[in-house]
């Protein structure tokens, strides 16, 4: 009996040690689609990059941070407006963002402007850049936000790299798993 306690206790006391530990968060993961588009004076054709497979209302496929080489870092904290910030990346192609305050209701008639920063194997790895893109949600479409994730559309009239201006025509991105 003696023998029984003794081993018990420790069984016991491990049991509540490994109890309170916090569990560990799901990792980030993401998609998107780039419409990169070819205006005056730019000197890079109009091309389509993809990272995972998302359009406005199909997700069919995610990249996961740390996986095949791929980076998710993001954040979409916030109860609305929502602060975004996120960095997508998988082998040459890639996109930074920055959308201070969307709300639920962002339309392509009123979205919410942001930043964004593209780079692909067809931009040479240059990154293309804007202070001014337009971030919505396209109704009858799976897209939206909540904390932590994001399904959004969006629109870059002007992108800028050095003495290039391009564009990027409506295109998608889904972040998931994201720092609240």
């Amino acid at each position: 009996m003696l023998r029984a306690a003794c081993l018990a206790f420790p069984l016991v006391a491990f049991a509540m040690l490994g109890g309170c530990s916090d569990p560990v968060p799901p990792t980030p993961q993401g998609a998107f689609n780039v419409q990169f588009t070819k205006t005056s004076g730019c000197p890079i054709a109009s091309h389509r990059s993809e990272v995972g497979t998302i359009s406005a209302s199909d997700k069919t496929a995610v990249v996961i941070d740390g996986v095949e080489g791929a980076t998710v870092t993001c954040s979409v904290s916030g109860a609305g407006p929502f602060n975004v910030s996120a960095q997508l990346r998988l082998g040459s192609d890639g996109i930074n963002l920055s959308i201070p305050a969307i709300n639920v209701g962002a339309t392509e008639a009123s979205p919410a402007v942001g930043s964004l920063a593209f780079f692909s194997d067809r931009t040479a790895g240059d990154a293309f850049s804007s202070s001014k893109c337009n971030f919505y949600f396209k109704e009858g479409t799976g897209e939206g936000i909540a904390g932590g994730k994001i399904w959004v559309s969006f629109k870059c009239p002007e992108v800028v790299e050095s003495t290039n201006t391009c564009g990027i025509s409506e295109s998608h991105l889904i972040l998931e798993n994201c720092d609240l």
